[in-house]
């Protein structure tokens, strides 16, 4: 009776059905209590865990949705949703760390510990204009963009909201729809700066830009 009491002791019963993935100890190997024996993972409860600069975080809320790029299938996206975003984000890195769980069936199984890029889809913004990055520049301290006005160069400070992935930026406070700004200069300008508008740049003979 003993014996059998010892002996159901010693058995590993798993709380919940999953996969081995790994296995810290042999037959024979000496453990102590606490010490993990096996490591279990369900494999319908797969997540990424994300970083997010905290400059671009604003707007993360769960069940957003978001599009999955495993290293091993780069040409291949998987569909998923943001799960929850951790009270504790990474203050070396500045970064915000989210787990983004997939929304679709995964086969064959996602190897643990692969990297991936993942997009988030944030809620739609109000209509607000938008000016490439380029554009926007420091005076003083302030943050703004030069406008034409007038056939002269006035800088004008704006309140800068969310930016895309290509470079564009919204702009909340400071510009009205079909304000004249300045996109490209290969100088440094000012007020006084003689400029002229072209549509495109088009290289010259030398191969540079024409100036501003």
């Amino acid at each position: 009776m003993g014996l059998s009491i010892q002996k159901s002791n010693l058995s590993l019963i798993a709380p919940v059905d999953g996969l081995v993935v790994a296995r810290d100890a042999e037959h024979g190997s000496t453990v102590v209590a606490g010490q993990a024996v096996i490591e279990l993972i369900d494999p319908q409860q797969l997540w990424i865990n994300t970083r997010i600069a905290q400059n671009q975080a604003q707007g993360l809320t769960a069940g957003l949705p978001a599009l999955i790029q495993l290293r091993s299938r780069s040409t291949h996206t998987l569909q998923g949703q943001l799960g929850r975003i951790e009270p504790k984000a990474d203050s070396v890195t500045e970064e915000t760390q989210v787990k983004v769980s997939f929304t679709q069936p995964k086969t064959p199984l996602t190897p643990v510990g692969e990297l991936a890029c993942v997009t988030i889809a944030l809620p739609s913004l109000p209509v607000a204009p938008v000016i490439p990055n380029a554009s926007i520049h420091t005076v003083n301290g302030q943050t703004g963009v030069w406008q034409i006005k007038n056939a002269a160069l006035e800088f004008t400070p704006i309140t800068l909201g969310a930016m895309n992935l290509a470079g564009e930026v919204q702009v909340t406070s400071g510009l009205t729809a079909g304000s004249r700004i300045v996109v490209y200069s290969e100088r440094v300008l000012a007020a006084n700066t003689r400029f002229i508008v072209v549509d495109s740049l088009i290289k010259n003979a030398s191969g540079d830009a024409p100036r501003d």
